[in-house]
């Protein structure tokens, strides 16, 4: 369960109405079962909000094809980035048998993280960024994404 622990504590840095999801989940979960289908679906609320984020940037990043494109090729690299990471977290993957009962849960928390922390960095580009940053890169600066 230390590991349960620390999980739940980067949730929560991270996103606190997810990790307060999690926790309402895990606190009626009995069973290691109901524990897995806990980070499960916290696994999924996580994923969903990455996509909707994602959509939001191309909405607002329409008029721009080449951050688009690159946008679409990050993406897709974090997701093998985040695949392998898994892998070197959880070499047994490839056994599941050989794992425990407790192993879905343990990838379920990893692959929440993860995704979580892709969001943060995401959430950037919806945000922009300050008039004058000369490093904002590819963000729109604030008042170009929200007016006034």
């Amino acid at each position: 369960m230390k590991a349960h622990s620390l999980a739940i504590s980067a949730l929560i840095a991270l996103s606190p109405s997810f990790a307060s999801a999690a926790d309402q989940c895990l606190a009626n979960a009995y069973t290691q079962a109901q524990m897995n289908q806990c980070s499960a679906t916290s696994f999924e609320a996580a994923d969903r909000e990455l996509n909707r984020v994602y959509k939001e940037i191309r909405r607002l990043y329409k008029d721009d094809p080449a951050l688009l494109k690159q946008l679409k090729k990050a993406q897709l690299a974090w997701i093998k980035l985040r695949d392998a990471d898994l892998l070197l977290e959880y070499p047994e993957l490839n056994d599941p048998q050989g794992a425990g009962s407790a192993f879905g849960m343990c990838i379920g928390m990893f692959k929440t993280q993860q995704t979580l922390q892709r969001v943060e960095f995401l959430k950037r580009w919806l945000k922009g960024s300050e008039e004058g940053d000369v490093c904002a890169g590819s963000q729109k600066f604030e008042f170009d994404l929200h007016g006034g």
